[in-house]
């Protein structure tokens, strides 16, 4: 029972790992595929970075993806902590805030400004919505249904 309480930082890390390298990865490969569609359309280089960073499609579609990732680290965490799902999701949750709100305070020129800060309080939940699916979809072991029979 003691064990259970314990958090299981290696879960916290491998999910927030997932969230913030699937994100940067994800980000890029989106930013890759919307340059090569302004270059094709014969854009200049200076306008792109204008389009891009002005574009609420481009901003929209960052955002989803970033807050898929953050659901699949939340339940990353969960999957590999295999107790207290909801509080190792809500940690890497927390991992995953604190390294965006550094991220956004980089980028203080952002055309979205203040609307940056007030989207990252759904990043926690979005955790907790991942490991809320891995709680409620893992397969029963036999060590934990023995557990359950012998109150």
């Amino acid at each position: 029972m003691n064990d259970e309480k314990k958090l299981n930082i290696k879960a916290v890390i491998s999910g927030w790992l997932a969230d913030t390298f699937g994100s940067f990865t994800a980000g890029i490969l989106i930013g890759i595929v919307a340059v090569a569609i302004m270059a094709s359309k014969g854009m200049a280089q200076d306008q792109m970075e204008e389009e891009l960073f002005n574009s609420k499609a481009f901003y929209n579609i960052s955002l989803f993806v970033s807050f898929s990732f953050t659901f699949i680290g939340g339940y990353v965490s969960a999957f590999i902590a295999r107790a207290d799902e909801l509080k190792h999701a809500f940690m890497t949750g927390a991992l995953s805030l604190i390294t965006s709100l550094l991220l956004t305070s980089v980028l203080t020129s952002h055309p979205h400004g203040t609307s940056s800060y007030l989207i990252l309080i759904f990043v926690i939940p979005f955790a907790v919505l991942g490991g809320y699916l891995r709680k409620t979809t893992k397969k029963e072991t036999k060590d934990t249904a023995r557990k359950s029979n012998t109150i």
